[in-house]
C-alpha cells in the first residue's frame, strides 16, 4: 500500500512540475535539443489524406537536403531546388526563412519564438507532451501539434491542420552527423528541365 501510495504521490509531482513550466520553457527545450547537434539528420514519415511516405533530411547550419518519394530538395540557406523526378524537372526558388514546415524549411523548423506564436498544452500522455501553436501574424493560417519528449525536448511529431487537411509527420530518428549537407549539382540533373522562379 505504502508503495502505492508513494507511486502515485511521484505521478503527482511530475504533473505538477508539467503544469508549472511554461510552454515556453518547454520550447526551448526543443530548440536547445536540437541546435545541440551541430549537424544531424533526422528519418521521419508523413501522413496525409491519400498519401503517406518516408523520407529523411539533413541539416548542417543554414543549409538542408530532404529526401522523398520521388522528390529532393536541397537548399544553402539563400536559394532552393526543388527536385520533381516523376517530371524531370527542378523548380528553383529564393528561399523562404521565415517558414517553419519541416518540407520547407527543416532548419527552423522546430524554432517557434514567443512573440511569434501563441501556445497551449493540449495532451499529456505517459512522458510526452503535445502543443498546439498558431502563429501570431494573421496572413500565416492554420496551427501546429508539436509533440515533445517532456524529460529531454526531443520532438516526436509535428501535426500541420489547416480546415479539414491535416498533415502528420512522425519523427523516427535523429543522428548528428558531422559531415557537410548534400548540395545541389546542375550536372546530376543536366537533362531535367529547369524552371527558375527568382
Amino acid at each position: 500500500m505504502r508503495r502505492l501510495c508513494l507511486l502515485i504521490f511521484a505521478m503527482f509531482i511530475s504533473w505538477s512540475a508539467t503544469a508549472e513550466e511554461s510552454v515556453w520553457q518547454m520550447l526551448q527545450r526543443v530548440s536547445l535539443f536540437m541546435n545541440a547537434e551541430k549537424g544531424y539528420e533526422v528519418k521521419f514519415s508523413i501522413e496525409a489524406e491519400g498519401f503517406s511516405s518516408r523520407g529523411r533530411y539533413c541539416v548542417k547550419d543554414d543549409s538542408y537536403y530532404i529526401e522523398i518519394a520521388e522528390a529532393e530538395v536541397y537548399s544553402d540557406g539563400e536559394v532552393r531546388y526543388e527536385v520533381d523526378k516523376s517530371r524531370r524537372e527542378v523548380n528553383i526558388d529564393v528561399m523562404n526563412n521565415e517558414s517553419r514546415n519541416i518540407l520547407d524549411n527543416p532548419t527552423r523548423c522546430f524554432d517557434f519564438v514567443e512573440e511569434e506564436y501563441t501556445a497551449e498544452i493540449v495532451e499529456q500522455s505517459g512522458g510526452d507532451v503535445t502543443l498546439k501553436l498558431r502563429s501570431t501574424d494573421e496572413k500565416v493560417e492554420g496551427d501546429i501539434l508539436l509533440t515533445i519528449e517532456h524529460s529531454t525536448g526531443k520532438p516526436k511529431s509535428l501535426e500541420y491542420m489547416l480546415y479539414d487537411d491535416n498533415i502528420l509527420v512522425r519523427v523516427e530518428n535523429i543522428e548528428h552527423k558531422s559531415d557537410g549537407v548534400k548540395s545541389f549539382s546542375r550536372s546530376a540533373y543536366k537533362d531535367y528541365e529547369m524552371i527558375d522562379f527568382r
